[in-house]
């Protein structure tokens, strides 16, 4: 399952500032998309209470459970109990360099601070907690091991390894997860960073190797490099294994937080570029003229979008004959071969393919015998 980290670790990019109304709109995208689990934020944050009280309104059944995120401090938790708060995720450092510079402790100082949390949330009545094994992908697995057997004996309801700062391959992911898995009957989570670019594939490997679920964010947005992205895992899960999140408002949500946090959204960008089934290669032309899945993964329409197609400097003979047959026009091979250098003279002039209208003019006036580039400078010049 996904549990989307847009309102907590997004939040905490540098720059970042979603206001209420941005936040209570995030939130209501996340319940339609049918995402399983949402970190609607953090312990101390404000407006937390109206947020959840939100997120109930939408989502009456909580279908997607609603999650607050939280040190580890016996304070923080009964002030979110308080609140009503029911879902906590308390992040555990594990490593022994976050132990020590972090919380100033050592590890049996955590251990003991982690067990009176967790019956402090039992004595609260929290419906669920789960542990983030901070740094777990530096950390000793004996030690990480120790503080696992604790969750299980204090009544916690599931791990989540924090590759802290994005250092795992999947490979190493796999091998991380399956060691976990292993040994506790605890939910393993994952929670990978992007700091090499492996986020979204080390999720996907990490669901694949045994994870219960794998946190995700909108645009991948968080720290530094951030997380995986909610867009390109929920992508996958639906188009590789049948999952079934609504992939065109996870791309709504995408663009609406990319104008909000100012991200600017390449054009090739996985599931929400807008070029994403855009082509002007003679092959893949071709390819795609024939049987369109030679060449595109899925169809752009699963996720609300349109081919471009263009001609230009790439282009090879079938394509051109292709595209003139569109237009109306059935061209002997010494026409096509004329019509593919004027092609490929006006685009290099351009710089770009050509637009639909501009190849009309090209193919119906194919049957003039000037020079190409004498009329690629007449065509610019009429232009």
């Amino acid at each position: 399952m996904l549990i989307d980290s847009t309102l907590r670790e997004g939040a905490q990019m540098f720059g970042v500032y979603f206001s209420d109304a941005l936040r209570r709109d995030i939130l209501s995208g996340l319940i339609q998309a049918g995402i399983d689990e949402v970190e609607i934020g953090w312990a101390g944050q404000d407006g937390l209470t109206d947020l959840l009280r939100h997120g109930r309104k939408e989502d009456p059944s909580e279908r997607a459970r609603l999650t607050v995120w939280s040190p580890l401090r016996l304070l923080d938790l009964d002030r979110l109990a308080a609140m009503g708060v029911q879902r906590i995720h308390f992040g555990v450092p594990v490593s022994d360099a976050h132990i020590e510079h972090r919380l100033g402790t050592d590890r049996d100082g955590l251990l003991l601070r982690l067990q009176n949390i967790l019956r402090r949330a039992s004595e609260l009545g929290m419906a669920f907690v789960g542990i983030g094994l901070e740094d777990v992908s530096r950390a000793n697995k004996d030690f990480a091991l120790r503080v696992v057997r604790v969750v299980e004996e204090c009544g916690g309801g599931r791990i989540r390894l924090s590759d802290t700062v994005g250092l795992l391959t999947p490979l190493e992911t796999a091998e991380l997860v399956r060691w976990f898995t292993d040994r506790t009957e605890l939910a393993v989570g994952f929670h990978g960073h992007d700091d090499f670019g492996m986020a979204t594939a080390n999720a996907i490997t990490a669901l694949a190797s045994g994870a219960e679920s794998v946190d995700v964010s909108v645009l991948g947005i968080g720290e530094r490099a951030g997380i995986a992205a909610l867009e390109e895992v929920a992508g996958h899960l639906n188009l590789r294994r049948g999952a079934g999140y609504d992939l065109k408002q996870c791309i709504r949500l995408a663009r609406m937080v990319a104008e909000a946090a100012q991200v600017p959204l390449a054009r090739n960008k996985a599931l929400v570029g807008e070029d994403l089934f855009a082509c002007e290669t003679g092959l893949h032309l071709q390819g795609l003229s024939k049987d369109q899945s030679l060449f595109e993964p899925y169809a752009p329409e699963k996720i609300g979008a349109s081919r471009k197609q263009g001609l230009g400097d790439k282009i090879g003979k079938s394509a051109v004959r292709h595209a003139a047959h569109l237009e109306g026009f059935t061209l002997p091979d010494d026409k096509i071969n004329n019509l593919i250098r004027r092609i490929r003279l006006l685009s290099r002039k351009l710089a770009r393919p050509l637009r639909e209208a501009e190849f009309h003019v090209l193919v119906s006036g194919s049957a003039e015998d000037h020079h190409p580039l004498t009329w690629t400078r007449s065509f610019l010049n009429r232009s």
